[in-house]
């Protein structure tokens, strides 16, 4: 697969909020995803607030991409997608009760005065 023809960033993206050791390290991305988001990350979030405009095809397709009017169909912009769904996504948390209302179904009024400790 050619490399898509966008602007490369001067200096390396790095988003210490949701990925504080780095993409490579954080287990979510592949080494060409996080390679690929080093690389292009800055440019890519400029391209999508609009503070960068763009100038080849690949780069107006990203720009339609972000906007919701093309799907991603190259590496990069299926990395971006991965990028925002796990930054900006709902992050899940998982609990052994699914929720503080059941617990009354498991309240009863246990004493330690029905059991002989000694």
């Amino acid at each position: 697969m050619k490399a898509p023809d966008i602007r490369i960033s001067a200096k390396p993206f790095i988003d210490r909020q949701h990925f504080p050791y780095g993409f490579r390290k954080s287990g979510d991305f592949s080494i060409a995803e996080s390679d690929l988001l080093t690389q292009y990350g800055i440019n890519l979030l400029a391209f999508e607030s609009g503070e960068l405009l763009p100038e080849s095809d690949d780069e107006k397709h990203f720009v339609e991409f972000v906007q919701g009017k093309s799907a991603a169909v190259n590496s990069l912009e299926k990395a971006w997608q991965k990028y925002v769904h796990l930054a900006r996504g709902k992050k899940h948390f998982y609990t052994l009760h699914s929720s503080a209302s059941n617990q009354s179904d498991y309240e009863e009024d246990f004493s330690d005065e029905e059991f002989d400790v000694a």
